[in-house]
C-alpha cells in the first residue's frame, strides 16, 4: 500500500483520562439506582434505631404506671382488710344477697339452715322455758331407724330437742351410741347415765348425776357447744363429744382409734336417720360389732325384756 494513503489513516483520538471520569461523577451519582439502595439499607437503620429509641421512651411510664395504681388502690385494699377482720362473712353474704336479688328472691331468707344450736345453747346455764323460745324449725320426733330402747325415750327427747334446742335425730344418735338408753350405765372412764357424761361436767346443785333430766342437762349443753364450736359442723361435733374439744380440729389421722370409730358410726347413723330411711345398715353393723349386747342392758334396766 503507498505510504500517502497509509499516513491518510484516521488517527486515534487519545481520549482524555480525565475526561470520562468527570461525566461518570456527575452523571453517574445522579442516574444510578440509588433509591433501590436506600429502601434496602436506609429503612433497616432507621427501624433499628426506631426499636432502640422506643423503649426509652416509654421505659417511665411502664415503670411508674403500675406503682401509681397500686397507690391508688391502697385505700380499697385497707378497707377490704378491715371487713375480713371485722366480719370474715360480710363479702359471702353480700354476694348472696346480690346472686338472690338477680334471681328475684327474698335476701332475708337465712343463709343457714340451722344457726338456733350456734347461739342459743353455748355457754348456757339457765334455759328459758320453752314457751319462751320459738319453735325449731324440724319434727320433734324420732326416725324408726333407732332401737326400741331409743324409741322408749322417743317423748323426752322430744322435750329435750325444744329446750337444748338440738335436733332429735341428733340426740337419738348420741343416746344410741352412748348407752342405747340405759339411765344406770356406768363405763370405766367413770361416765355416767344416759349420755355417759364425766362428773367434771356436773356441779354440786345437779344431785343424782343418773337422773336422765339431769344427764341430759349436762350432757346436751356440753354437745350444743361443740356444736358451736364447730360451726354447727355435727361430725365434729361427735368428735370433740367422745375425744374432746381439743382433738376437733386436729387431722383424723391424729384421732385416737376410739374416736375414730365413733366418728363414723354416730355420723352414718345420723345421716341415714335424715333421710327417712325406716332401717340403717350403719346401725345395724354397729349393734353386730358390739352394740346389742350395751342394748341388751338397757332393755334390761327400763323393763323391756
Amino acid at each position: 500500500m503507498p505510504e500517502k494513503l497509509r499516513s491518510k489513516k484516521p488517527r486515534r483520538v487519545p481520549t482524555s483520562p480525565n475526561l470520562t471520569p468527570r461525566i461518570a461523577t456527575t452523571k453517574t451519582p445522579n442516574t444510578r439506582a440509588r433509591p433501590a439502595t436506600d429502601s434496602t439499607t436506609r429503612p433497616q437503620k432507621s427501624s433499628r434505631q426506631g426499636s432502640s429509641k422506643t423503649p426509652k421512651a416509654t421505659e417511665p411510664e411502664a415503670v411508674g404506671t403500675p406503682g401509681i395504681m397500686l397507690l391508688r388502690l391502697l385505700p380499697l385494699i385497707a378497707l377490704l382488710l378491715m371487713i375480713f377482720l371485722l366480719d370474715p362473712g360480710l363479702p359471702f353474704r353480700a354476694f348472696t344477697s346480690l346472686v338472690n336479688a338477680l334471681r328475684g328472691e327474698q335476701t332475708s331468707t337465712p343463709i343457714f339452715s340451722d344457726p338456733e344450736t350456734i347461739y342459743i345453747v353455748e355457754g348456757a346455764e339457765d334455759l328459758p322455758s320453752i314457751s319462751e323460745l320459738p319453735p325449731p324449725n324440724w319434727e320433734l320426733t324420732i326416725s324408726p331407724v333407732y332401737t326400741r330402747e331409743i324409741q322408749y325415750w322417743g317423748d323426752a327427747i322430744s322435750l329435750w330437742s325444744s329446750t337444748y334446742r338440738i335436733q332429735p335425730n341428733l340426740i337419738a344418735t348420741l343416746m344410741q351410741i352412748e348407752s342405747c338408753g340405759n339411765p344406770q350405765a356406768l363405763s370405766s372412764a367413770n361416765a355416767q347415765g344416759l349420755f355417759q357424761v364425766l362428773p367434771l361436767h356436773f356441779t354440786e346443785a345437779d344431785g343424782d348425776h343418773f337422773d336422765p333430766a339431769t344427764n341430759a342437762h349436762r350432757g346436751l349443753l356440753f354437745f350444743g357447744e361443740l356444736l358451736a364450736q364447730a360451726n354447727g359442723d355435727y361430725t365434729l361435733a361427735f368428735v370433740g363429744y367422745n375425744g374432746g374439744p381439743s382433738r376437733m380440729f386436729l387431722p383424723p389421722d391424729q384421732w385416737p382409734q376410739e374416736t375414730r370409730d365413733y366418728q363414723f358410726w354416730a355420723s352414718g347413723i345420723f345421716e341415714e336417720a335424715e333421710l327417712g330411711l325406716d332401717s340403717s345398715p350403719t346401725l345395724d353393723a354397729w349393734l353386730n360389732a358390739g352394740g346389742r349386747s350395751l342394748c341388751n342392758q338397757a332393755a334390761e334396766e327400763i323393763g323391756l325384756n
